[in-house]
């Protein structure tokens, strides 16, 4: 499977990086918002699965999330962050995300199993 991770915390980024590489998946990074929509602009193939932060600088997540609905609709993307209320969330679900990932993590480790179609 082809995976974006969007994130500009690279412990957070470089983290899920090697977690889903070594799951066997094909990992581009972008370490922000200005990244994420050069690639998604520049992909050849779409990605399968999406991790996008919500707070980032220049763009936002939900900015990259709209354009990743728009470019690639058959993307399931998983928005994370820490500061996301109720209304954030239902906000971000509305706009096309799969699921929205509390930071920090649990368990990191545990994400690749959350990359099934």
């Amino acid at each position: 499977m082809r995976v974006l991770v969007v994130d500009d915390e690279t412990i957070i980024s470089g983290a899920l990086q090697r977690i889903l590489t070594r799951a066997g998946h094909e990992v581009a990074v972008a370490n922000h918002g200005v990244d994420a929509m050069h690639l998604i602009e520049r992909a050849e193939d779409a990605f399968d699965f999406c991790f996008v932060d919500l707070l980032m600088p220049e763009i936002s997540g939900a900015v990259v999330l709209d354009l990743l609905k728009k470019r690639m609709p058959n993307a399931v993307i998983f928005m994370m962050t820490a500061y996301g209320d109720a209304a954030v969330r239902e906000d971000l679900m509305q706009r096309g995300a799969a699921k929205v990932l509390p930071k920090p993590f649990e368990d990191i480790t545990k994400v690749p199993s959350f990359l099934v179609k």
